[in-house]
């Protein structure tokens, strides 16, 4: 999917699975067509789980098309932490791509959990906001705020 940022620039994802999706540190001027082999090849800046509404064909986001999943996509693992509300409980949940093959939970130290994202359903305005800050080499506030809270 191509993310218009705002600014003249354009971002891209890539569902995975369900509201799974990896966005790549790739950014381009144009609207200008883009060879999505060469795409799902770039580094990948980070994945977060997105609102459905991201993935409608009359959303925010420009549907391309679909680029199947390779092998070694399909043995990446999904790691995200979850926190409870009174913060004393931090666990790592690991799920395969599709979820169905593998998932695993244990608790985690907030440490552990620094280069981990939290499980949370991210907005597009957020997502977009999240590329611009990444682009532009600043910290992004979304991301600060859903940190691993040490115990109290």
């Amino acid at each position: 999917m191509r993310v218009p940022l705002g600014d003249g620039r354009f971002a891209y994802g890539r569902q995975l699975w369900s509201v799974n999706a990896e966005f790549y540190d790739h950014v381009d001027l144009s609207e200008k067509p883009i060879d999505l082999l060469e795409l799902v090849e770039k580094p990948v800046a980070f994945t977060v789980w997105v609102s459905d509404r991201c993935f409608k064909r009359n959303g925010r986001w420009t549907l391309l098309d679909s680029v199947p999943l390779l092998e070694r996509e399909l043995r990446r693992l999904d790691v995200k932490f979850q926190q409870d509300v009174t913060g004393q409980a931090i666990t790592i949940a690991s799920r395969s791509c599709p979820p169905s093959l593998y998932f695993s939970r244990r608790l985690a130290t907030a440490e552990e959990c620094e280069n981990v994202e939290r499980e949370a359903i991210w907005s597009p305005e957020h997502v977009e906001d999240r590329l611009r800050d990444h682009f532009d080499g600043r910290p992004n506030k979304w991301v600060e705020s859903l940190r691993p809270k040490a115990r109290p």
